[in-house]
């Protein structure tokens, strides 16, 4: 049986062998085209921008930490589902301030 303290340092171990991803990551868009007519003015109505964290800090209590999110990969995604409208919607993650949203 496993002691604590072999368990503690597998884990350890475990977690420095972890491969860490430099830089961000693009956000993911849909490879499937929308198929059926999307009524006029539809509206993404709950959606978040996770930004550069040096220019946008994370909450340091914060439980994720979401993978980067820009404005542009938005705006891409919503003219590939043909959503008219979008509401933006301040994240958990973020210090408690809603500088990224007004800085665009």
């Amino acid at each position: 049986m496993l002691t604590r303290r072999e368990l503690l340092i597998g884990a350890i171990a475990a977690g420095a062998t972890m491969h860490v991803r430099p830089g961000f990551a693009k956000a993911s868009q849909p490879a499937t085209p929308v198929n059926f007519d999307v009524p006029a003015g539809a509206c993404d109505c709950h959606t978040h921008i996770h930004g550069d964290p040096e220019k946008f800090p994370y909450f340091g209590g914060r439980v994720y930490t979401p993978e980067t999110a820009l404005p542009e990969e938005m705006a891409a995604l919503h003219r590939l589902l043909r959503v008219q409208r979008v509401v933006i919607v301040t994240r958990a993650s973020t210090a408690p301030t809603t500088r990224r949203l007004s800085s665009e």
